[in-house]
């Protein structure tokens, strides 16, 4: 299992951290966090961060983008994240 940490970064540039090491099989099981993330923000020009366990930011998507990737993969959203973090 692989550890990933989810930020949010506004417009302003300032970044919240919204859950840290998350335990994931691999970087293509972030997605449906995303994709649920994205659902939950409502600032204009947000973009959400995915870091690995090494600190290193391995996806920066935009929140309009990454809505779009639900509409597109319907089952993208399937796996919801802890209830706990949103």
């Amino acid at each position: 299992m692989m550890k990933f940490d989810f930020m949010v970064q506004t417009r302003d540039t300032a970044i919240t951290t919204v859950a840290r090491a998350v335990a994931l099989p691999n970087s293509v099981a972030v997605w449906p966090f995303i994709v649920k993330l994205a659902r939950k923000i409502d600032e204009p020009g947000s973009q959400i961060l995915v870091a690995n366990d090494a600190g290193e930011v391995i996806i920066r998507v935009g929140i309009v983008c990454a809505r779009g990737l639900a509409n597109m993969h319907p089952g993208a959203a399937e796996f919801a994240p802890p209830r706990s973090w949103l």
